[in-house]
């Protein structure tokens, strides 16, 4: 059965115009320097950035404010909340580092769009996925990482019910998060290969019943790809390089708009494309390159795996579709 709509329009004097939050996390630098990233703060930076400018100037809203995560800020309570100021719960982020925009912190209304970017480490456990912020508690070496380590970890990151509950009390009439996540390594990996952030029943429900946009890399046997001649990670280059600074994303239809679902949508087919490519290109110069560690030996680059995001949102189309950009 499909929901019923009911619309209901007001007195002008009620009008307000609303104001989209972007939530920038980007973590390079570890409280534990073994477990650094190289591009995660660019991809964040570069992500809050293009998407307020496009939003600026798609001008549905009265202000764009970007709130960036970054390194030592991006701890598990701020990121905690900063969804919770959104939600309107009481109390600021203690942040190590001015940033003025969250002075702008305000419960968001049915008028405001709120989207989340978290770029950093992340890793799947039994039938849960975990986003593993600046604070990951563990001081001890990442090659001797027992279980009580590991749990560890896991008690300072933000699980995916943490991350449900603090979105389900968002009102903002748009809501779209993206979790560009990179696999923490074999100490880190589930036992269950198959399982994680693409395959959380939790997620996919909240997408239907907040009618959210979410869009995750990397399936949990695949890492969350990083390439250095890009200078950004292959799903945020597939996204801002692509799919905003080009027009090529507004395919369907290819109107001057570009929808959210168009966007995501661009960006699930492109990054394995990208992979594949990659890896037909090195084997033409003699280099055997596999985005899934122990594929190296495959000798046909198409039978290797390639990184596959997944995108969940409403299939039925909205009267109000989010717009990301009009290129």
């Amino acid at each position: 059965s499909k929901d019923a709509q009911l619309a209901l329009t007001g007195a002008d004097s009620l009008k307000r115009a609303g104001t989209a939050y972007i939530i920038a996390v980007g973590v390079n630098e570890y409280a534990n320097p073994q477990y650094n990233l190289k591009y995660a703060v660019a991809d964040a930076q570069s992500f809050g950035e293009e998407v307020r400018l496009r939003q600026t100037q798609v001008a549905q809203f009265e202000r764009v404010e970007v709130v960036p995560l970054i390194n030592e800020n991006a701890t598990k309570a701020n990121i905690l909340s900063v969804l919770n100021r959104l939600a309107g719960a009481p109390g600021p982020p203690s942040l190590k580092a001015g940033a003025p925009a969250l002075n702008g912190l305000k419960r968001a209304e049915p008028e405001d769009t709120v989207i989340i970017y978290f770029a950093g480490h992340g890793t799947a456990q039994a039938q849960r996925f975990y986003l593993i912020p600046h604070d990951l508690g563990y001081t001890g070496e990442r090659t001797k990482l027992n279980e009580q380590g590991l749990q560890t970890i896991l008690a300072h990151s933000i699980s995916d019910v943490e991350l449900e509950e603090s979105v389900e009390r968002l009102d903002a009439g748009h809501l779209l998060l993206i979790i560009d996540a990179c696999n923490s390594g074999q100490a880190l990996e589930a036992e269950e290969k198959r399982r994680g952030p693409m395959n959380s029943k939790g997620l996919a429900q909240l997408a239907y019943e907040k009618g959210m946009y979410i869009l995750t890399a990397a399936q949990s046997y695949q890492a969350a790809l990083e390439a250095a001649q890009l200078g950004h990670g292959l799903l945020t280059y597939a996204l801002v390089e692509e799919g905003l600074k080009t027009a090529i994303a507004d395919s369907e239809p290819k109107d001057g708009v570009l929808s959210a679902r168009e966007w995501l949508d661009f960006a699930t087919e492109r990054v394995p494309q990208m992979q594949e490519a990659k890896m037909k290109q090195g084997r033409g110069i003699g280099l055997e390159i596999a985005f899934t560690e122990g594929e190296q030996n495959i000798a046909e680059p198409e039978k290797r795996s390639v990184q596959r995001p997944r995108v969940f949102y409403r299939r039925e189309l909205e009267g109000n579709p989010l717009v990301i950009a009009k290129p």
